[in-house]
């Protein structure tokens, strides 16, 4: 078995960013006020709201002791 990390997925760290972004513009969209800019704002918080589910998903996966095959 070897240890190498696994970089074909994003962590938990690269979900929070991506979620920190999308929620800060998701609220400047949401303070402009027009149609089109209300629908793009409540869909980055949507996005924004995935997001931090992933990544707090993959934090507590990161948590829980894992069973070693002998």
């Amino acid at each position: 078995m070897t240890t190498e990390k696994d970089t074909s997925k994003p962590g938990w760290k690269t979900h929070a960013v991506v979620a920190l972004i999308s929620l800060a513009v998701g609220i400047i969209f949401l303070s402009v006020g027009t149609t089109v800019s209300l629908i793009a704002g409540t869909s980055l918080l949507g996005l924004a709201v995935y997001h931090y589910v992933l990544a707090l998903r993959l934090r507590r996966e990161l948590n829980t002791p894992t069973e070693e095959e002998g």
